[in-house]
């Protein structure tokens, strides 16, 4: 899974980003959690989602492999957070 796999997409609140992934997904959130934890600080975990903080971004991870960066305007800068979460996923 790539970045190129995703849809990018800038969110209503202007200053957060949006990737959906092309293709039917789902993530074991409960596995991903301890590969988050090594590059992120967990701040949710749930079955539903995980928010975490990843380069002064707040970053909520879906199972159906839905990705928001908030706190960002710049979508180069997003889309290099996205990159490093979808690494992760590519892992699992």
């Amino acid at each position: 899974m790539e970045l190129n796999d995703y849809v990018g997409k800038p969110c209503r609140s202007k200053t957060a980003y949006e990737f959906l992934p092309k293709k039917l997904t789902k993530l074991n959130l409960e596995k991903l959690k301890e590969k988050l934890e090594k590059k992120a600080t967990i701040e949710v975990n749930s079955k539903l989602l995980i928010i975490m903080k990843l380069n002064n971004h707040t970053i909520s991870l879906f199972p159906s492999g839905r990705i928001l960066v908030r706190g960002e305007r710049d979508e180069n800068k997003a889309k290099q957070t996205a990159q490093e979460i979808i690494k992760i996923i590519k892992k699992q």
